[in-house]
């Protein structure tokens, strides 16, 4: 007796708890790349895996301030596991990385890159296929080192504390920049 109103406990607890509004792919913008500017006061730009290309650019104390703000713009929330690209300035570049790969789970194979660009949200005028295409060509050619952000985290935190990454404007890679 008591077996069974265990089983029908589990059953009922499985049967009132379906799909809510929060697990649809719909009701989420999906990040493709990500540009992070700015030393104490932080520039993100983000765009999203959609047809129109569109970008949005928000401000904050960090980063995560600068997420909630567009989730807020957007109304919906930026899932970041599937990042495909991320633009950085140079400045605390390991700081951003690692919360990157730790906290927005990026993709390890995400491609690190630097902005040639004076403002990061420039970049984002070209296709980030064209961009990431442009990267991955320039890597297998051998133009520039693989640039993922395993590889790029890998020399940060080596003994020269630097990484070599593509230096990319709207046109494309444009040649190596040293980061650390």
């Amino acid at each position: 007796m008591i077996k069974k109103l265990i089983i029908s406990g589990i059953i009922m607890l499985f049967t009132f708890t379906g799909c809510e509004s929060h697990g649809r792919v719909h009701d989420k913008n999906y990040l493709r790349a990500v540009s992070v500017t700015g030393d104490t006061q932080k520039t993100v730009t983000f765009t999203f895996f959609s047809k129109d290309g569109k970008y949005i650019t928000t401000h904050g104390k960090d980063i995560t301030e600068a997420l909630e703000t567009a989730e807020i713009r957007t109304g919906k929330e930026i899932f970041t596991g599937y990042t495909e690209m991320i633009v950085l300035d140079g400045y605390n570049s390991i700081e951003t990385l690692e919360f990157m790969l730790h906290k927005w789970k990026v993709s390890p194979s995400c491609i690190i890159t630097h902005s040639g660009d004076e403002n990061g949200e420039d970049i984002f005028s070209a296709s980030i296929e064209r961009l990431s295409g442009s990267v991955r060509t320039a890597v297998e050619q051998k133009k520039i080192p693989e640039c993922d952000i395993i590889t790029v985290m890998s020399e940060l935190l080596g003994k020269n504390h630097s990484a070599p990454v593509a230096e990319i404007t709207s046109d494309g890679v444009k040649e190596i920049h040293i980061i650390n």
